[in-house]
């Protein structure tokens, strides 16, 4: 399976095009963007299903942003990771999460993007999520101790717990959906 996602997708096959909005990006960016809202929105409305670690979600709407990574590039995978935190912030009247939520998204998505480029091959889809999912706990965790003034690190093990958990679920389910992408997404022939 492997060798199949490495053949149909070019890794950074659009990274060339970093300056060129044509429509088909244009159309991925917002299908992407729009499918990790509405994701997120209806994880929002559900309990933590680790109670001792308040906050804490599967993360599914970060699916789209490591879809993103590999099948558009890195540009597009800040693209729809920010736009998401902004937009869910917006949408559900919660604008002081984008505190959390922003700088979480960038640092375990500069994560993901390091150990894609250079591991990928070596380390699955699932790892690399699983690892950027409890950087995005860790960077959160802090960011709150930061802002409240209050050392939360007696949550440290319960939010890493859930980024593990977390983080290789939607890694299964973003290489999953990779590797059942039509050609008019990613604009690259099959060619092994």
């Amino acid at each position: 399976m492997k060798r199949l996602l490495n053949k149909s997708i070019n890794i950074g096959s659009r990274e060339a095009a970093v300056n060129r909005f044509d429509a088909r990006r244009i159309s991925t960016l917002a299908l992407l963007t729009c499918i990790g809202l509405i994701v997120s929105i209806i994880e929002n409305m559900f309990p933590p299903p680790i109670p001792l670690a308040p906050g804490a979600k599967l993360g599914l709407g970060n699916v789209a942003s490591l879809i993103a990574l590999i099948v558009s590039g890195v540009p597009d995978a800040f693209i729809v990771a920010i736009l998401k935190c902004v937009l869910v912030a917006l949408i559900s009247g919660n604008v002081s999460a984008l505190m959390y939520s922003v700088p979480s998204a960038t640092v375990a998505l500069a994560i993901e993007i390091v150990l894609y480029k250079l591991l990928f091959g070596k380390m699955s889809v699932p790892m690399i999520s699983l690892i950027g999912a409890m950087v995005f706990n860790a960077v959160q965790l802090t960011v709150a101790s930061l802002i409240t003034r209050v050392n939360l690190i007696t949550l440290l093990p319960w939010l890493m717990l859930a980024g593990l958990l977390a983080g290789a679920f939607t890694g299964f389910l973003a290489y999953a959906i990779i590797l059942r992408l039509p050609y008019s997404v990613y604009g690259r022939k099959n060619k092994g």
